[in-house]
């Protein structure tokens, strides 16, 4: 596995109060912990739900998922929401495999997340 993996904030037209974040690369046990503390970095103290796009994520083995489960437990800690955006085929079976499609609200598109995201109440 490659030892990099890019957390981008994506500009834009995104609402307010919902952070919108893109993965790229491999996730994987060489850059897990770097990747934790990119995203706590780029989630800040702000209480904001957040979108993360997967689209260029092209592994992601347990590790990861700790991760990505960290994040959720630090934006759900806030009294804010996750959705995950468009997971490669094989990352949303293992999301659907293990439970956690609902948990992190997968959805096919990035729009879609953050819709799933404004149309409901907050925690």
């Amino acid at each position: 596995m490659t030892t990099v993996v890019r957390v981008t904030v994506v500009p834009g037209d995104a609402p307010e109060g919902i952070l919108l974040l893109a993965l790229g690369g491999e996730l994987d046990y060489t850059n897990a912990e770097r990747l934790r503390h990119d995203l706590h970095e780029a989630v800040g103290p702000e209480p904001r739900d957040l979108v993360v796009d997967l689209t260029e994520l092209s592994f992601c083995d347990s590790s990861g998922l700790q991760v990505l489960l960290g994040v959720r437990e630090l934006v759900q800690a806030r009294g804010r929401r996750i959705a995950l955006a468009n997971p490669h085929q094989r990352l949303k079976r293992i999301f659907h495999l293990t439970g956690l499609a609902e948990a992190f609200g997968v959805q096919p598109t990035v729009t879609q997340a953050v819709e799933i995201l404004t149309s409901q109440t907050p925690l």
